[in-house]
């Protein structure tokens, strides 16, 4: 089984053996952007990235686990799984999450050097605002950080990874968030257990929702879903949804964070058990359409129904490749001008549409669309 690895990179590539004054440095200037250094401040800390990373590329793997926790947990864990051929890591991929901050960036960039130096595949991953600056900062990186999630790993699972949080790295509240999305989406969480050298591996364990949250999020689903349509809803619309589901900012409402990770496992159900109405009047389904999708694929065309919604509501600036609504130069329907996609299963399979005299979008059929037969 092929495999991603989610790694919580810290700083201690840089803090380990540091002297006294370097690790003084160091921790002043953590939580800095590269722009906020002054010249000599970078100079100093270019020498000490210099030194780290001779020592890390040459080092033998036990000096390399001394050197880095991140590199500690992952060559750790390729040891307990029996080693990683070389076969094996063209397929894999090693995600190296990374905070805010130059020397956040810094750690991440030598540890894939590392992984590069010894034909490995890693990936910086940097989650914007993610620092210890500010408790306001830190949560609008702990979002980003639920929103990378969202987006990248459900696909890999689907198809057939297995995917492993090394949390050995990284600062403690970072670690006891990623803890909490492990249950949600790693295969399994690795740690270094305290004061030796074994791997202490924690598999995925079985979450259910509280029931009342479940269905507080059914019953507000068109809030949730303009939401995700359209970013936010207004102060007003967000009258009688649960505190804990929301984040206000002003005179606006967007999902919490864990409200981000609830509202995935409540659509998925929601997707797959009926066609939705879009969240905008200025489109229209006709029955047509709706008898022409088969319910095993009722959340694939949900899902293109909302990404045409923000098309719609962006007036055309945000198209995807996975939407594609594009004119038809050479129409199959007769009164179809329009076509975008829905789904990929033995060809092409798209949805076909026009404009009516009040411009409103009207889905007319469905079909496998041209050059696909």
């Amino acid at each position: 089984m092929p495999l991603i690895t989610v790694s919580t990179c810290g700083t201690s590539i840089l803090t380990n053996g540091a002297a006294g004054d370097d690790r003084t440095f160091l921790n002043i200037h953590a939580n800095k952007k590269k722009s906020e250094y002054k010249q000599e401040d970078l100079a100093r800390l270019d020498k000490i990235i210099q030194a780290k990373r001779d020592k890390l590329i040459g080092a033998d793997p036990e000096e390399v686990k001394r050197f880095s926790a991140e590199l500690n947990g992952f060559i750790t864990f390729c040891d307990d799984s029996g080693g990683l051929s070389k076969a094996a890591y063209s397929q894999n991929m090693h995600y190296l999450i990374h905070t805010d901050t130059y020397q956040g960036l810094i750690t991440a960039e030598l540890i894939r050097d590392w992984g590069a130096a010894h034909n490995i595949k890693m990936q910086t991953v940097l989650i914007n605002d993610l620092n210890t600056k500010s408790l306001e900062e830190f949560k609008l990186g702990i979002n980003n950080l639920i929103d990378w999630c969202v987006k990248t790993l459900p696909g890999y699972r689907s198809s057939g990874y297995k995917v492993i949080f090394n949390l050995v790295g990284g600062f403690k509240t970072l670690q006891g968030y990623m803890q909490t999305l492990g249950m949600f989406y790693a295969d399994e969480t690795i740690y270094i257990f305290e004061g030796s050298k074994e791997l202490l591996r924690i598999p995925k364990l079985p979450v259910v929702f509280d029931a009342n949250a479940k269905q507080a999020v059914i019953e507000n689903s068109w809030a949730f879903r303009k939401i995700e349509q359209n970013g936010y809803i207004s102060s007003d619309e967000c009258e009688g949804i649960p505190d804990t589901l929301l984040d206000r900012i002003d005179d606006k409402c967007t999902m919490s964070e864990w409200m981000k990770i609830l509202w995935e496992q409540v659509k998925e159900s929601m997707y797959t058990e009926e066609i939705l109405p879009p969240m905008t009047d200025n489109i229209k389904i006709t029955r047509k359409a709706q008898r022409a999708v088969p319910q095993n694929k009722y959340e694939e065309f949900n899902t293109a129904i909302s990404k045409l919604s923000r098309y719609v509501a962006t007036n055309g600036r945000e198209n995807p490749v996975s939407l594609d609504f594009k004119k038809l130069v050479d129409s199959p329907f007769p009164e179809s001008t329009h076509e975008f996609d829905l789904w990929n299963d033995g060809g092409g399979y798209r949805a076909f549409c026009h404009y009516d005299a009040n411009n409103i979008l009207i889905i007319d059929s469905v079909g496998i669309g041209l050059g696909h037969h």
